[in-house]
């Protein structure tokens, strides 16, 4: 409902709250950044946190672009831009690839500050994702047969055999999906909204962080056997919530926030 005839406020009044009524969590910065500067935020982030070491070697650029779901071509253009400021460097022939410069210098990249500037947005949509996404586990533990729980295995399956987070992404994105259309809410596609919205904040985690969200995976699949709604969602709570120590801002370096509240 718009906000018209509202005492005491204007014209320009009504529009700023129509604005701020509905306009996406994360309509912000971020969603005005191209493609390509998105992936130049989340490689640099990746850098300055340690997850990507100096030295150590990327994955392939097709690798890297459906982990970060962008084209080849976006993906290629953005390594290419990092490698031209001296944060990556090409090695040919054999054992080449691209890698991480052994003293990579500290852009200040205004791609970056767009994604930091971002962290109240992004715990807004962490807190809809887990309201969503509870309702959506609690249904989908009441739907869910003996062989979609098979398959919800399969893809944790195919995570825990990635060799990095490039691997893995592509396989747990799949899972989420998946609870989703065992669900079959009709708010389904506003929820994927919100997921799809987080995912362009993510940047590459360590493995050793993967094994957790795994072992949540796993639970819930164990809540949809036993047809336990509860326990769906507390796991579900449990899962989510962990964002808010693993997204870019949570991590050590980064702008650490408290659950709930903006830096």
């Amino acid at each position: 409902m718009a906000a018209k005839n509202i005492q005491g406020t204007s014209r320009a009044d009504e529009r700023d709250i129509d604005r701020l009524l509905h306009s996406a969590p994360g309509a912000s910065a971020v969603t005005r950044l191209s493609a390509v500067e998105t992936v130049r935020a989340r490689i640099l982030l990746s850098v300055e946190h340690g997850l990507l070491v100096p030295g150590g070697k990327l994955p392939g650029t097709e690798l890297i672009a459906a982990g970060l779901e962008v084209s080849v071509i976006t993906a290629r253009r953005g390594l290419e831009s990092l490698v031209e400021d001296g944060v990556l460097e090409r090695r040919r022939g054999r054992g080449g690839g691209t890698f991480v410069a052994q003293h990579p210098p500290k852009l200040q990249d205004d791609a970056v500050r767009a994604y930091l500037d971002d962290v109240p947005a992004v715990l807004r949509l962490i807190d809809q994702r887990s309201l969503m996404e509870s309702a959506i586990a609690a249904q989908a533990a009441l739907n869910a047969s003996g062989a979609q729980c098979l398959e919800l295995e399969d893809l944790i399956g195919q995570s825990a055999r990635a060799m990095n987070w490039h691997e893995h992404h592509i396989p747990d994105t799949r899972f989420h999906r998946r609870v989703a259309e065992i669900s079959a809410l009709p708010e389904v596609p506003a929820y994927l909204f919100c997921y799809e919205s987080l995912l362009k904040y993510f940047v590459p985690y360590p493995q050793e962080q993967l094994e957790e969200g795994r072992t949540h995976h796993q639970r819930l699949v164990d809540a949809f056997r036993a047809r336990d709604p509860l326990a769906a969602i507390d796991v579900t709570r449990e899962h989510v919530d962990a964002l808010r120590r693993e997204m870019f801002f949570g991590l050590p370096g980064g702008n650490a926030t408290e659950p709930g509240t903006a830096p």
